[in-house]
Parts: structure tokens; C-alpha cells; sequence
């Protein structure tokens, strides 16, 4: 056949609903790179439809700032680096991030030292994929002792109007310095770009230092004590502190996460026997919210997420069929020539399955970060 008779393809000549469903099967990352393709692209890239739907349809994945920004891809076991972006280099490195809709909300100072100028912190919005970071302005200050969650109003049909909760917990404040009245609970609205005070919302518990908040359908939940260890909510739909339910009864180190998408999962294991027990709650939406044993691993070969006292704190998420996806920090050597490294780990009933080393540094101490990663999805929300 003569080469002029050969009928050329190309993406463009698909319908828009078959270029749909490609599009919520591609990475955001590449999205991203085809916007500008042509303005039928651009306008369905850039529909709010779209941009919640893909999100609802990707898949999970690591993220951690330290040297650069690393994403980890579980299923693939690949990491991308890319820069921290200038914004965040010194003197605002980010300290604590907490995760909603593929927006970073990121706590920024520089802890290395405890200087009396240091114990302001900063606050900043941030989406990874599309590149956009804006700082918020404080009502009074933020220190590096509060609190933070991202949310919005659960109840609209379209998920706008995002918000921030800002809570102080004063156990670790060394400082002996006047506040000047800074509010102890405040809500920041995107919408107006200002802070509101919450005068009837009163501090009156003790937040798990390891739990920086997990966002779940718009709503924020940590781990906390008052005469007994609980979960705390906040709801943004009508701005409220609620206790959900009690947290199980253990001695044993205990990771919060969110479970298929509108439920919570509660990761604890032994220190000596590396037992792990996994519990997950109730849909959040109902009345009577309570945890429920989902499976045990009592495997010899099942690793130590938290290596020890002075690394980072694993993160994870629970996959199908049961399986434990964690990244996870530990150490070699002596003190002061001992190397630092990053494992993945893919654990379910029958213990270890996969175990993959994704870095090793050996020029740096591994309490620079709390956490060892945050749960991630590359999302195309624009900042709000």
C-alpha cells in the first residue's frame, strides 16, 4: 500500500469520552505536561469533575522532604527526586506536613537549634505536581507548638471551600515568652484569606506527638489522651472538636492512617515480639463509630517498623487483600559513622512478602525528620 493512503492516528482523532477515561488512567504528572496540547484538553484537564475524579481513581503513593523532594511509588517501588523548591530552603525548611486532596499543608522553621528568634514557625499551602506554594498569613503567630488540619465542608456536594484548623499544645514549650493573646483555636478560610477564632473551642486534651493528623472526606483526626487514649476529629462542616471513639488499648507503638477512602486504621505493634495488629474503624459518617480488629502477623520474619527510638516514625497505608504498606527508617553503624537507610515493606498475614531499599546516607543524622514520609496523592487541585 502506497504510503499517501495510510491514515495517520493520533490521539486527537479519539472522541473526548474515550480521551476521558485515558486521562483518569494517566499519572497527574503527565497531565500536567498535556494541558497545553490543545484547548479541548485543557478545558477537560482543568475541569473540577475531572480533577476530583482523577484524584478518586489514583493511587497512593510516599512523600518526604529532606534533601529533595522524593516521591515513592509502592506498586512500581521507583522514587522520583526533584528539588525543594527555593521557597523552602533555609531559613523556612519544612518541618511537618499533613496531606488533604494532594495539597501539602506545610509547617516550615528551622529547629536545629532553639534560639528565642526560632520559636516562630511558618505556614504554607503546597501542591507538589503543579508547582504552586503560597504562604498564609498568621492572626497573631504560629509556633512550633501547634497543630494543624486542612479540610473542608463535608456536606456541599462539590469539595471548595477549604479551611485550616489551627490548635495549640503547650507540653513542649520551653520558652518562657508571652503569647500576647494569640488565640488557642482558630479557623483560617481560604475564601476570605483570614483567620477566625473559635472562643467556645478549648484545648483540653494531649495530641500523640507521632500523629500529625490524617484527612479523611474533608475532616481531620489524630490520636489523643485525656483520662484515656481516643480519636479526635474535626469537623469542618460545622467547625467542631468531636470525640469519635476510643483508641484500643495498647502498649505496643501505634500509626494512624485512613482505610478505603472514609474509614481510619490503627497499625500497632509489639517492640519485643514485632507482633503486628491492625484495626480499622466504622465508616466515619455513621452515628456509633468503634474500631474492629481486621488481622494480626505473628511471623518471626515480620521487621521493626520503628527501628528505635531515634529514627523517624514509619508511615503506611493497609492495601487490598489484607497487605501493610510501610516505609520505614533505620540505622547502621556507630554513632557518629553510622549510615542511614530507607526501607519499603510489603507485609500481610503470612509475614514479609517484599522488602526493597529505596536509600542509603551516610552524611546524615536521622532525627532531622520526625516522621520518615507522608502518604501522598499527585494530584491537579489547584491551591485554593
Amino acid at each position: 500500500m502506497a504510503s499517501s493512503s495510510k491514515r495517520s492516528w493520533s490521539m486527537s482523532t479519539l472522541p473526548l469520552d474515550l480521551i476521558e477515561e485515558i486521562f483518569y488512567r494517566t499519572p497527574a504528572e503527565s497531565l500536567v505536561r498535556a494541558k497545553p496540547t490543545c484547548k479541548e484538553w485543557y478545558a477537560l484537564v482543568t475541569s473540577k469533575r475531572f480533577i476530583y475524579y482523577h484524584l478518586d481513581r489514583s493511587p497512593k503513593r510516599f512523600i518526604r522532604t529532606v534533601d529533595t523532594v522524593q516521591i515513592l511509588d509502592p506498586v512500581t517501588r521507583t522514587r522520583s527526586d526533584s528539588p525543594i523548591p527555593n521557597a523552602f530552603q533555609e531559613p523556612y525548611e519544612i518541618d511537618t506536613l499533613v496531606y488533604c486532596d494532594g495539597l501539602m499543608l506545610c509547617m516550615c522553621g528551622h529547629w536545629s537549634t532553639f534560639r528565642e528568634e526560632e520559636r516562630y514557625a511558618h505556614l504554607a499551602i503546597w501542591n507538589p505536581v503543579l508547582r504552586q506554594i503560597r504562604w498564609i498569613k498568621p492572626s497573631k503567630c504560629f509556633t512550633c507548638s501547634d497543630y494543624y488540619g486542612i479540610g473542608y465542608d463535608s456536606k456541599k456536594k462539590c469539595r471548595d471551600g477549604y479551611k485550616i484548623l489551627r490548635f495549640s499544645d503547650r507540653r513542649y514549650d520551653h520558652w518562657d515568652f508571652d503569647y500576647d493573646g494569640e488565640p488557642e483555636v482558630e479557623v483560617y478560610e481560604f475564601k476570605t484569606r483570614s483567620w477566625r477564632s473559635l472562643d467556645d473551642a478549648k484545648v483540653d486534651w494531649h495530641v500523640d506527638i507521632a500523629c500529625k493528623g490524617v484527612a479523611v472526606r474533608g475532616n481531620m483526626y489524630w490520636r489523643a489522651q485525656k483520662e484515656r487514649t481516643y480519636i479526635l476529629g474535626f469537623d469542618f462542616s460545622v467547625e467542631r472538636f468531636k470525640d469519635v471513639c476510643f483508641s484500643p488499648p495498647s502498649a505496643y507503638d501505634s500509626y494512624l492512617a485512613c482505610f478505603d477512602g472514609d474509614r481510619l486504621s490503627l497499625l500497632q505493634q509489639d517492640e519485643e515480639s514485632r507482633e503486628i495488629v491492625v484495626w480499622v474503624t466504622d465508616k466515619l459518617t455513621d452515628v456509633d463509630v468503634s474500631f474492629t480488629k481486621y488481622f494480626t502477623v505473628s511471623r518471626p520474619d515480620v521487621p521493626a517498623l520503628l527501628f528505635c527510638s531515634e529514627t523517624a516514625h514509619p508511615v503506611y497505608f493497609i492495601g487490598k487483600h489484607k497487605r501493610i504498606i510501610a516505609w520505614s527508617e533505620g540505622t547502621e553503624g556507630e554513632r557518629g559513622t553510622f549510615c542511614v537507610f530507607f526501607t519499603l515493606y510489603e507485609i500481610d498475614e503470612s509475614g514479609l512478602r517484599k522488602q526493597t531499599e529505596t536509600e542509603r546516607d551516610s552524611g546524615h543524622c536521622s532525627c532531622r525528620s520526625f516522621l520518615c514520609g507522608y502518604v501522598y496523592v499527585p494530584s491537579l487541585v489547584p491551591l485554593p
